[in-house]
């Protein structure tokens, strides 16, 4: 194209660029933000930490059950001990006898998770005090005071030969469910180290310090803290067997070896129902069938995260910015998916972006010990199939509105100059069709009656446009077969483009023109066989050409038609006049003539002087004999 053609729209696309917003990129990124935000203020009012425990609750059961702790063992007042022994609380002296069996196999240290804050029989407690001063390595527990429990301290002549003093209070969620521990605790009645963390500090030789901001060190191991408001980390060794487990009524028997609890750290607690301390942790959430238990005791838990910090299997929470920007990529992604492509292919990826956000969320726990808050992905991923869908059916039934318009808009140019068929495939290719103008190469058909104001002169006018209606309704439907395009009537004459607006190829373009030409010859000897004695007997003339012309918008602001102009269209013209000189209807030019030659039997006519040429031409004719038909 040359000149200022190159930049002129074409038919389906607005003079002016669609607003930034209504891009597919656009619109699924200020989508992704709404969505964002919408999900962001769900997650902030706390509407969605339920539901994000029990993800994490199955990304811990999907994980399965950490590696039995070969240096802890449990010794365990169970439902089958209290049975044994018939009574309910277990005496001081029983426990004292029980401790004692445990200080002879020489264990590392033992852990009492039991509450020695109320006096009994005198006896039974000096005994008991005379036990863990033998000992010497007893760790005893208090509470601060909680909800589920009043505070309550070791009795002094308990705390006095004890090796060291901690809380055994648990962080219980909102549901109901275990799954942190406390690392410290400072209240204004209260400060001091969790019954695991004392454990741990004392059985490595090092003391609980500040870490990296947001995170405590215990000797080599990070210990991120959770994020909940407190000074609490997620436990990360989870099992129904986290340690061995000896029931208490084992060590009754005289036959029982306490070795086996030597260099080892033994935690004495109680598991039975009239204990009432056990507690609902994410390892039986969603394996509750498949297991012949559902609850930890309280020890088993303080077991869990004794071998959490011991072997450094902590669990990170991913802050919110990472996720945040990952939840932004992901909805983005689902966005243009579902904006771009059909719902057909799209609600599937859709559905494999869920499954996806699910594996990425159990990779990183399983194998990096992260835990990525998916739900918020996931309901982001939820929200945006119908943001998408929503904005898909606007924009579809915004864009049929304009098609219609346009469609209404290019059919009122074309549709009474071509056939339905020819209109039909101008609207499928308007894409190609430029109206501010646009140089094409195509075939131009001149015709006019000849010494048509002879045969009327005289005639009243309504008889004459009566003949004229008749001959042009007859060319017309020759001229529509063919595929051309009737541009406009000239007086008794006919302009008629092949190739504009649109075109099937330059020489088949020529081929059709010329045999539209042949076929009104053929039409017109149908109508001069049926004249009525009122019509006279009509001859006409075509000239052919094909050559560059401009075809565009012609006209005022409120009065538009396309048409074609250019030097191509004058020459026609003048190669028809020229029938005349050579007593023929149909006088083509060389160029239409090498385009056709192989189709149709052209004869020459000689030279000929053509006006606004500076130099004769050789002009040619055509006959229709064998030639083959040429489809539109």
């Amino acid at each position: 194209m040359r000149g200022g053609a190159k930049s002129s729209p074409r038919i389906g696309e607005p003079v002016i660029s669609p607003s930034v917003y209504r891009h597919p990129f656009f619109a699924s990124l200020w989508l992704s933000a709404g969505v964002c935000l919408l999900v962001g203020g769900v997650a902030r009012s706390g509407l969605l930490k339920s539901v994000e425990l029990q993800g994490y609750d199955l990304l811990v059961s999907v994980r399965g059950s950490t590696p039995h702790l070969e240096n802890v063992v449990i010794v365990d007042f169970d439902d089958a001990t209290v049975k044994a022994i018939g009574a309910f609380p277990v005496p001081r002296s029983l426990l004292a006898d029980v401790l004692e069996k445990i200080a002879a196999g020489e264990p590392e240290l033992i852990g009492l998770d039991w509450i020695l804050s109320e006096k009994r029989k005198p006896e039974e407690d000096q005994r008991l005090a005379a036990v863990l001063a033998r000992a010497g390595n007893v760790i005893l527990v208090n509470n601060f005071g909680s909800e589920q429990l009043p505070p309550g301290e070791p009795l002094p002549e308990f705390r006095q030969q004890a090796l060291d003093v901690a809380f055994g209070n648990l962080p219980v969620d909102e549901d109901g469910f275990i799954r942190r521990m406390f690392l410290w605790m400072r209240t204004p009645d209260y400060t001091g180290l969790s019954f695991p963390v004392a454990l741990a500090s004392n059985y490595v030789g090092k003391p609980l310090e500040p870490g990296r901001p947001g995170s405590y060190r215990l000797g080599n191991i990070e210990i991120p803290l959770d994020g909940m408001g407190s000074n609490s980390a997620l436990i990360g060794s989870w099992s129904s067997d986290i340690a061995g487990v000896f029931s208490a009524e084992r060590l009754f028997s005289p036959s029982f070896d306490p070795r086996i609890f030597k260099k080892k750290i033994v935690l004495v607690g109680q598991s039975s129902a009239a204990a009432k301390d056990l507690y609902a942790t994410p390892i039986f959430r969603f394996r509750g069938r498949e297991m012949s238990r559902h609850l930890l005791s309280g020890t088993e838990i303080h077991a869990a995260a004794l071998a959490t910090l011991l072997t450094g299997k902590t669990i990170r929470v991913l802050s919110a910015f990472p996720l945040w920007v990952l939840n932004f990529l992901v909805i983005w992604l689902v966005l243009a998916l579902v904006v771009k492509v059909r719902p057909a292919y799209s609600i599937p990826a859709v559905a494999a972006c869920l499954f996806g956000t699910y594996l990425l969320a159990q990779t990183l726990l399983s194998h990096y010990r992260v835990w990525m808050r998916f739900i918020s992905t996931e309901a982001g991923i939820v929200l945006a199939l119908p943001a998408g869908l929503g904005y898909r059916f606007v924009e579809e039934r915004r864009l049929k509105s304009r098609a219609e318009v346009e469609r209404r808009e290019l059919m009122s140019l074309f549709e009474r100059y071509v056939s339905p068929e020819v209109a039909a495939e101008i609207w499928e290719r308007r894409g190609e069709i430029v109206l501010a103008g646009q140089e094409k190469t195509a075939t131009v058909l001149f015709s006019d009656i000849r010494s048509f104001t002879a045969l009327s002169a005289g005639k009243p006018s309504a008889q004459v446009l009566a003949w004229l209606n008749e001959y042009f309704t007859a060319m017309s439907e020759v001229i529509k077969e063919n595929g051309g395009f009737l541009n406009k009537f000239i007086g008794d004459g006919m302009l008629v483009v092949f190739g504009v607006p649109l075109s099937s190829g330059v020489e088949s373009d020529a081929c059709r023109a010329v045999q539209a030409a042949l076929q009104m010859l053929e039409k017109l000897e149908e109508l001069n066989r049926l004249q009525s004695p009122q019509r006279p007997r009509l001859a006409i003339g075509i000239g052919l050409h094909t050559g560059v012309l401009t075809a565009g918008n012609v006209g005022a602001h409120d009065r538009l038609e396309y048409s074609v102009i250019g030097e191509t269209v004058n020459l026609a013209s003048r190669l028809e006049a020229l029938t005349k000189d050579f007593k023929t209807s149909i006088v083509m030019s060389p160029q239409t003539q090498q385009l056709v030659q192989g189709r149709f039997q052209t004869v020459p006519l000689g030279e000929a002087t053509v006006r606004g040429l500076a130099e004769k031409i050789q002009v040619y004719t055509v006959f229709n004999k064998g030639a083959p038909e040429v489809k539109p």
